[in-house]
């Protein structure tokens, strides 16, 4: 937990920026995850109380990211096959689409889905490099740039700034976020982070994810934490190169990925070579 001083001056950052409530269903299943003995029953009657939305969770636990050779029929075999926490992160993704959505939706549909093809494969390389557990991998992945809509709603510029902050060779990604709004999308998603219930280390990694320099301050930060920063660059790093596009966010990471692996940098590209092929 950060210190007082700390939080509110990430507070003050936010710049009106308006988080939305942690709807009540969260709560109340936050609340019995927390248990020492969650009562699974109580899990299952909380995610099935809402037709659509254990609908869209079913669509997405059955979907390839999740593939168990089996179809799954009920919230109940899904927790049971995938875990109480892998479920509950899939309520709240599906929650969140619904709460940001706006004008714009078109557009935070291809958002949702670059992030969902991310989580997919930052599962993948947690699986391959064992540093940590797909399941987490794959929420940070899916919740990395969960603060962007958000800008997106306050700040009209907002695609402008994060296009230039996407072209910055010299500046942090998120110092250019700062310069143009007073404020960046990590910052915002650390805030949601929280009031949504993701794990602690979910929400510090979402606030450090561009702050590559940390990868070197192993001391002050736990290991879950470095491990979703390091397989979340490399994750966009794979699929930039897939689409064809132009990465200034991996020059800036590379060696420093590589030395957290500790792989060589031609161990990390026979392994992008590798993802890419798994990507299809």
């Amino acid at each position: 937990m950060k210190s007082v001083p700390e939080e509110q001056q990430l507070q003050s950052m936010l710049s009106g920026v308006d988080i939305p409530p942690c709807p009540s269903i969260l709560v109340e299943l936050d609340r019995e995850l927390k248990k020492d003995e969650p009562d699974h029953r109580e899990l299952v009657r909380l995610m099935s109380s809402d037709v659509a939305l254990s609908g869209h969770v079913m669509q997405i636990a059955n979907s390839p990211a999740f593939s168990t050779g089996h179809k799954l029929s009920s919230i109940n075999q899904a927790i049971n096959v995938l875990g109480t926490r892998q479920v509950f992160n899939l309520v709240v993704s599906q929650l969140l689409k619904v709460a940001l959505a706006g004008k714009d939706s078109a557009s935070l549909e291809r958002f949702w889905e670059s992030s969902a093809l991310t989580a997919r494969l930052s599962g993948e390389i947690a699986r391959r490099l064992r540093c940590i557990r797909p399941d987490v991998a794959y929420t940070f992945g899916l919740f990395h740039d969960c603060g962007i809509p958000l800008l997106m709603r306050r700040f009209p510029e907002t695609r402008s700034v994060l296009g230039e902050a996407n072209d910055a060779e010299d500046m942090m990604f998120t110092e250019v976020e700062d310069k143009y709004l007073g404020t960046n999308h990590a910052v915002v998603g650390y805030f949601l982070a929280r009031r949504w219930r993701l794990p602690d280390e979910v929400a510090e990694a979402i606030l450090r994810h561009h702050d590559y320099s940390v990868l070197q301050r192993r001391s002050e930060f736990s290991s879950v934490v470095l491990a979703q920063i390091a397989i979340n660059v490399l994750a966009e790093h794979i699929i930039r190169l897939h689409a064809g596009g132009v990465d200034h966010e991996w020059a800036k990471a590379a060696p420093l990925v590589c030395d957290f692996f500790g792989l060589s940098l031609g161990g990390v590209d026979d392994l992008i070579e590798d993802l890419r092929d798994w990507l299809g």
